[in-house]
């Protein structure tokens, strides 16, 4: 508020000032009497300058100077008194004030002593309290409503007295003004002020003696609320109650912020700000919570806006320009090929622990390994070489050199690359692969081998750009809008059916005999149906749009970049069948680094998490990155909802012969739950969730090496939980 006080204009003389006899004191005192005329109650006044001047021929000392009388408390110094010792002929200047604390006259005396003087110098100080300055705290209500009637609202504050009135700005004619206290007016607003949105500019005036003026503004909102922005944009689930400020317009005084249709604790702050205080049971578990502002009738509800209250997540970043990535879930760790540039662990394999985030070996595969596949029971790992234009076949888990797999030269000029590597799940010993001319977003034609055997039949066109096992007779190719089904047999691969512009975007998926495409919609190949759209916004070029991926098992859809469901980088998981968001977990900490981040790939690793690749741009014009996120809710191995006690009935096979290699193997029975976990003799096994009557577990090669049994055991997280009967394996 911007204040102002009127003053009376303090005239002063000459007098010569003291008790004793002139002859006798050489000191002098301009002003006296010192005068401050009429002040404002409770305002201080404009300093007035008093000097003190020696007419005597020899230096005097002025040893105290003090302020006595009834009213002495309300004159002051204005900075340091002038106990000083004065030269002859000089003189010395100070300041004092005046603070009114009665509507009255007030006197007072400056007590001036001086050294070899018995009798002190005392001058008069003389000053009237007037009406005070008044000062706005604030209004009730705050605001009002467009096209209000004409409307008395209170003005809250202090100073105020029985003749102050209130005017609009440029307005020299009162408002309707009623004296309620010193600290309260009220104030009719005339209808005609109320007319448009914005600020009713006003100001209060105490009138003479003294007084002064105040000036305030009414807000004139709109009926309808907006939401711009909330602070802070998300929360993390977990998080106890803490407060969040809603941004906005027109809010009105009594205003209730709901959350997902709930109203929650509200403070008015301002039109354009509220404070709401989720509890923290609301935010006890992720989700996309939609706010809306109610304001008090006539007044309406906002649009709603999206909250985040965000997955808890673990991310590791390593530092490895990795090409491409893999998952193990036999040795429960992740391979990455890394290229030439990394120094000397370039031209590699790094064996990667997700859960520590630490590299565990570095191996040589060749000369720029690109594009990586590995078997379905991790026997092989195919490695493609760019920098001769073939395929590595490494054995798992030494990484010792098998056969190589010439793709040789492309009618472009060069050799031909490994666009993509799929293993056949029925043997793996045979692979599909789609030819580039690229290492970046290249297609081309989709060409099959057994070992290094090329096969007589091919797919040259479409081009192809990515591949997907469906079984061991049925392959889906994906480029450029464009999706392929193969027919897979001993002699190769021949194109069965091509669908155009139904599944479109920048990738796709297969999970559960359905398919995913980078702009969100799921196909059913079996039927031909499109079975609906995620909303997961537009893509960009090559691997810089939303990446899917799908998880039947779980009937979770993940979509890694930025969706309409969070402003910045993260992964928005969806419901599978239903197509609606769940929650988001955000890694806006990687936008800082990446500017437009291109993730070229994203896999899970096990049950426990997930892993991608991130770079900058298309195709990656910075040096990429391998991001590990661990979340057990948003992967639902964690969650408040209490788990069944697991039975366990069977395991299939039911026996092996010792020294077998990998295996997979069910475990059938009933109450399993995505954070299921089974146990080989009490050690924790790589295992995944089928369905509550089913649980994978991925068998090692090193723990059948000899005859014996292994006790096999399914345990449940808490809450409820426990473990399940012992069921007996036999290794033969």
């Amino acid at each position: 508020m911007n204040l102002k006080w009127r003053t009376t204009l303090v005239c002063a003389c000459l007098l010569v000032a003291g008790s004793s006899a002139l002859a006798t004191t050489p000191v002098t005192v301009y002003p006296n009497p010192i005068q401050f005329g009429t002040v404002p109650l409770n305002s201080s006044s404009a300093p007035v300058y008093i000097f003190v001047s020696n007419s005597s021929t020899t230096a005097i000392s002025i040893s105290n100077m003090s302020i006595s009388g009834t009213s002495s408390g309300s004159f002051a110094f204005s900075g340091l008194p002038c106990v000083v010792t004065i030269s002859a002929g000089q003189s010395c200047q100070m300041q004092m004030t005046f603070t009114p604390t009665a509507m009255s006259n007030a006197t007072a005396t400056l007590v001036i002593t001086e050294t070899g003087l018995t009798n002190p110098i005392k001058i008069p100080l003389q000053g009237a309290g007037g009406n005070p300055i008044p000062n706005v705290i604030s209004l009730s209500p705050p605001g009002l409503y467009v096209n209000s009637p004409s409307t008395t609202i209170a003005i809250n504050g202090s100073g105020f007295v029985s003749s102050t009135l209130a005017y609009l700005q440029n307005s020299s004619t009162p408002l309707p003004t009623t004296f309620v206290s010193s600290t309260q007016i009220n104030v009719q607003i005339p209808d005609t002020a109320l007319a448009n949105i914005g600020q009713v500019y006003m100001y209060v005036v105490n009138p003479a003696p003294a007084g002064g003026s105040a000036y305030l503004t009414l807000p004139v909102i709109a009926l309808v609320p907006t939401v711009g922005n909330i602070t802070p944009t998300s929360i993390v689930a977990g998080t106890a109650s803490e407060p969040i400020i809603i941004n906005g317009q027109n809010f009105m005084s009594g205003a209730t912020v709901k959350w997902n249709g709930r109203s929650v604790a509200t403070t008015y702050l301002s039109p354009t700000q509220l404070q709401a205080q989720p509890t923290t049971g609301e935010l006890a578990a992720a989700g996309l919570i939609q706010l809306t502002v109610t304001n008090p009738p006539p007044g309406t509800i906002s649009p709603p806006f999206n909250f985040d209250v965000t997955y808890p997540i673990t991310v590791t970043i390593l530092d490895l320009p990795a090409n491409d990535l893999v998952w193990d879930p036999f040795a429960e760790v992740l391979y990455a090929s890394l290229p030439s540039t990394y120094g000397v662990n370039g031209n590699s394999i790094a064996v990667i622990n997700p859960t520590t985030g630490a590299v565990m070996a570095y191996h040589f595969a060749g000369s720029e390994p690109d594009k990586l596949a590995i078997d379905a029971n991790s026997k092989y790992l195919y490695v493609g070489l760019n920098g001769n234009g073939s395929i590595q076949r490494l054995n798992l888990p030494g990484f010792t050199p098998d056969i190589q797999i010439t793709l040789g030269d492309s009618p472009f000029g060069g050799p031909n690359l490994a666009g993509a590597i799929a293993v056949s799940p029925a043997t793996a010993h045979t692979i599909a692969v789609a030819l580039a001319n690229s290492g970046c977003c290249g297609s081309g034609p989709l060409e099959f081998f057994t070992d290094s055997t090329q096969l007589a039949n091919s797919v040259s066109f479409p081009s192809i750009q990515e591949l997907a096992f469906a079984n061991g007779t049925t392959l889906y190719g994906y480029e450029s809008n464009t999706l392929s089904q193969v027919t897979v047999s001993s002699s190769g691969g021949t194109l069965a059916q091509e669908w155009n512009n139904i599944v479109t975007g920048n990738s796709f998926e297969f999970s559960g005999g359905l398919v995913l495409g980078g702009n969100g919609e799921e196909f059913n190949p079996s039927t031909g149906s499109l079975l609906g759209t995620f909303d997961v916004g537009t893509g960009g070029c090559c691997s810089s749009g939303v990446q899917m991926l799908p998880n039947s098992s779980l009937n979770r859809v993940f979509a890694l970049g930025i969706t309409p469901f969070f402003n910045s980088f993260g992964i928005t998981s969806y419901n599978l069948t239903q197509f609606t968001p769940l929650a988001v977990a955000s890694l806006a900490e990687l936008s800082g680094s990446f500017n437009t981040p291109s993730v070229p790939k994203f896999i899970p690793w096990g049950t426990k998490g997930l892993a991608f690749i991130v770079t900058s741009g298309c195709c990656g014009s910075t040096t990429s990155q391998v991001v590990l996120v661990k979340s057990p809710s948003m992967m639902l191995t964690v969650t408040n909802t209490n788990s069944p006690q697991p039975v366990a009935n069977s395991t299939s096979p039911s026996s092996v012969t010792h020294g077998t290699g990998n295996f997979r193997m069910a475990v059938r029975g009933s109450g399993f739950v995505p954070g299921s976990v089974v146990t080989w003799n009490g050690t924790v096994r790589s295992a995944s969730y089928v369905s509550s009557q089913q649980m994978t577990v991925y068998v090692p090669k090193t723990v059948v090496a000899s005859p014996g049994t292994a006790n096999i055991v399914v345990k449940n997280p808490t809450p409820g939980g426990g473990k399940s009967n012992t069921l007996t394996f036999t290794i033969k």
